[in-house]
């Protein structure tokens, strides 16, 4: 009896002392080898920061929980696919056993881009920050760079840093020093992408400044979802999409050629699946899907091709409407408004004034253009602004300091704003004239056009009447008497050879010259140097040639008529001071100006005559 009492006792003592250790080696292996192999201090403090902001923001503690068991498991088993601890292995044992510590490193770093997804994904769930009192002006620390679509956040970026701001008080809520890139505020103001140069973006908190992810190879993020957002690559991959309930990625493909770094990503209004790539060779709409742990992309719409009038549409022209239906774009001449729904384009054009600038307001029917009078405007390339009316067909002229100064949209406060930096005033209306007709207007722009042009008609016909006419002893007299003057410019030929011991190569270009029933003189002038191959019809009447040009050029095939060389003349544009004095010179040697001409930049060939 008291044998087996002191082995009882011997016993007992011994599990007291590796009781420890007893009781992890009945526990379930997965979580044997994750202790054998802990993780980081990083990511512990991570997945320490996510339980904290649960708390806060009220997100399924008990879904979150069971993902984060998932991926424990997952790091064991997959880290550890050949040992499977069982009671009888000490810890010693199992560190012993689990080698594969760079697979560790590698599932803990997936770990902290799950942890900082969901960070990101509870903060993007929460609804827009609220609007106080709007201030009527605010003054800022440097240049308003951005703002939120849908909360009252500004970027303002300064030489030394960047600081967000509250729109509508103007309040400091976090500011850095010594640090730039590129700053987008998510819809509802709670987070904001910083891209640095590098192609690194960091998806921050605008509370306290955080990073909660950072994403490699990164030209710029989208938000396009609650759930997910778009990512262009900086090494000009194909974008992707990144689940924020995952962390996996799905490319977004849609065709095998061209460019991906001007890819423009969009959401689609009202679905949150759902999102638009906008390309130059395309338009496309796509849906971002998970099932059973996969997650894809697929297109659901598409308009492939080329459009010229959306050749700009990926180089940082658009800009959201108010109500985020329409891109709209401004660098095409006309305005454009592409609708996210159907990806419809719909374009108005006020020819022949050019719009520069189109900017949203809080009403989704107006917008302010900007637009430029024509080069032969009494007044050309001015730029005057408009509030245009989309519903009413109308423009109306902005007045006052509206008028002069840089407009932008913000939409968290749904309030127009004057820039004058470092001042930002926000418009509760604009300070227009009575609204217009839009045809009412462009029909004044194409009057005063009109009146323009007639303007230099009536003074180039002054300065050829004041030239020296010519002299009854010319060696062309003979030629121009009753003749039809014609020109060609060009800046250079379209096709150009090296022609040995010249410094400049010289090109072909062939003119065709036609039956008529007048004489023809014909001026050739060009910048590069030309060889002039003429062909004569049967029944061309050419009784001179007149060639000018900073280098020198060539005539072939002109016959008995005289070729004769004016100098270093040339023009290949009617609406330039070059024109006007190639017509000067003209009016010198032919006694009357060039009745028809011929301008481009670039020529292979062309035919006059034929009257």
């Amino acid at each position: 009896m008291h044998r087996l009492v002191t082995l009882m006792a011997s016993v007992a003592a011994t599990l007291m002392l590796a009781g420890c250790d007893l009781r992890e080696r009945f526990v379930n292996a997965e979580d044997r080898i994750n202790a054998a192999v802990p993780m980081g201090i990083d990511v512990r403090q991570a997945h320490e920061r996510l339980a904290d902001q649960l708390g806060t923001t009220g997100g399924d503690r008990a879904q979150l929980d069971n993902a984060w068991q998932g991926r424990l498991r997952a790091r064991a088993l997959s880290c550890s696919p050949d040992f499977t601890p069982t009671w009888r292995h000490s810890s010693d044992e199992v560190r012993a056993a689990v080698g594969n510590k760079a697979c560790f490193a590698e599932f803990d770093r997936k770990l902290t881009r799950w942890i900082g997804a969901q960070r990101v994904r509870l903060l993007l769930s929460q609804a827009a920050l609220p609007v106080g009192e709007v201030s009527p002006s605010l003054t800022l620390s440097g240049q308003l760079a951005g703002a939120s679509s849908q909360a009252p956040v500004g970027v303002v970026s300064s030489g030394d840093g960047f600081e967000l701001v509250a729109l509508d008080s103007g309040r400091s809520l976090f500011k850095e020093r010594g640090s730039g890139g590129t700053l987008s505020l998510s819809p509802n103001g709670r987070l904001f992408v910083q891209t640095l140069s590098g192609g690194v973006s960091r998806i921050r908190a605008v509370e306290g400044g955080e990073t909660l992810l950072e994403l490699a190879d990164a030209r710029s993020v989208h938000w396009l979802a609650s759930w997910f957002v778009g990512v262009r690559s900086a090494s000009n991959k194909p974008s992707y999409l990144l689940s924020l309930n995952t962390a996996e990625e799905a490319p977004v493909v849609v065709n095998s050629f061209g460019s991906h770094g001007n890819d423009v990503l969009l959401p689609v209004p009202g679905n949150s699946g759902r999102f638009n790539l906008l390309t130059f060779p395309g338009l496309y709409q796509l849906e971002g899907k998970e099932a059973a742990g996969k997650f894809s992309v697929t297109v659901v719409a598409e308009k492939p091709g080329v459009q010229s009038s959306l050749m700009s549409i990926g180089i940082g022209a658009g800009r959201l409407s108010s109500d985020g239906r329409f891109w709209l774009l401004d660098r095409s001449g006309s305005f454009l408004r592409l609708d996210l729904t159907s990806l419809e384009v719909q374009e108005t054009n006020f020819q022949p004034l050019q719009v520069d600038t189109a900017v949203p307001t809080s009403r989704p029917d107006q917008f302010v253009l900007e637009l430029r009078a024509p080069m032969e405007a009494a007044n050309p390339g001015a730029q005057t602004k408009y509030l245009y009316d989309t519903t009413a067909g109308t423009l109306a002229r902005l007045e006052g300091a509206d008028a002069q100064r840089p407009l932008t949209y913000l939409g968290g406060i749904g309030r127009l704003a004057r820039v004058s930096s470092p001042t930002v005033w926000l418009l509760d209306k604009l300070e227009t004239a009575a609204p217009q007709a839009v045809s009412d207007v462009i029909n004044a722009q194409l009057e005063e056009v009109n009146q323009a042009r007639l303007n230099k008609v009536q003074l180039e016909q002054q300065r050829v009447a004041a030239s020296p006419a010519l002299q009854q002893g010319s060696p062309l007299l003979p030629y121009v008497r009753d003749a039809q003057v014609e020109g060609i410019g060009i800046y250079e030929p379209a096709e150009r050879v090296a022609q040995p011991g010249q410094s400049r190569s010289t090109g072909r270009v062939t003119v065709t010259v036609r039956r008529s029933a007048q004489p023809l003189v014909l001026v050739l002038t060009s910048y590069e140097p030309v060889q002039w191959q003429l062909r004569l019809e049967p029944g061309a009447r050419l009784g001179a040639v007149l060639v000018g040009g900073y280098y020198d050029s060539t005539v072939q095939g002109a016959g008995e008529a005289r070729v004769l060389k004016i100098g270093r003349h040339y023009a290949y544009q009617q609406d330039s001071a070059g024109f006007a004095a190639l017509q000067r010179e003209v009016a010198r040697w032919a006694g009357r100006p060039i009745s028809l001409f011929q301008g481009n930049y670039r020529g292979s060939s062309f035919s006059v005559g034929g009257r």
